[in-house]
């Protein structure tokens, strides 16, 4: 496993908590979403002998509520096991047991995280930067339109390293400098590490989607996995 902060196990319902709560150091927190990731920090650290695998198996029912709130893709099976919020520049990637195969990546400007999903499991994720202001990044559904590992920007005299190209206009994932109050012309900025991960696993026609979620008070959500 690849990673700058720990990675333990918890259970879908837990999983599902974490994921409402933005993971990045750059977010103002609350109440309802401190709540959710104590919660899981409690049962994870319970739950991590049951399953040492670090990942994150999710029921058909968390399943289903995560992908009606856009936090998970449809049909994503598994996540990545994490038990504390992702700063600027970290990131998590294993994908010890999944084949080989076709990437599906999600990226939610909202939470400001991407995961990288592979036949239904979840083998990466990562803190980004995006575009807002005058230069906001699309959402929407895309594909790897051509790769290009050392790309320079003319617009804009920059290095964009691991270019995964999404537009005909330039918008692309690719190595960018972290920081809190970064932000990109449009772009999905990731930490270089982890570029150079998604860009030596992706091939051209792989699929993309980029949303943006609305914020969801955890205890009703959590309500609702209790009552499915």
């Amino acid at each position: 496993m690849s990673r700058v902060s720990c990675a333990t196990a918890a259970s879908g319902i837990f999983a599902i908590l974490a994921l409402l709560a933005p993971l990045t150091a750059c977010d103002n927190e609350d109440g309802s979403r401190s709540a959710a990731l104590n919660m899981r920090s409690q049962h994870a650290h319970t739950l991590a002998r049951a399953n040492p695998t670090g990942r994150l198996v999710l029921s058909g029912n968390s399943a289903s509520l995560a992908s009606e709130h856009q936090l998970v893709p449809s049909g994503a099976k598994s996540l990545l096991a994490l038990h504390e919020r992702l700063g600027p520049g970290e990131y998590v990637w294993d994908d010890t047991g999944v084949a080989p195969g076709t990437l599906l990546i999600w990226i939610d400007l909202e939470r400001q995280l991407i995961s990288i999903f592979r036949a239904g499991h979840e083998i990466g994720t990562s803190v980004i930067l995006y575009g807002a202001g005058e230069h906001p990044t699309p959402l929407g559904r895309f594909s790897i339109l051509r790769k290009d590992r050392d790309y320079h920007s003319r617009s804009y005299d920059a290095p964009m390293p691991y270019a995964l190209f999404v537009t005909d206009d330039g918008v692309a994932l690719h190595a960018s400098p972290q920081g809190i109050g970064r932000a990109t012309h449009g772009c999905i900025g990731l930490p270089e590490r982890f570029a150079k991960l998604v860009f030596d696993n992706s091939s051209i026609g792989d699929k993309v989607t980029i949303v943006k979620t609305e914020r969801v008070l955890s205890e009703q959500v959590s309500t609702r996995l209790l009552e499915t």
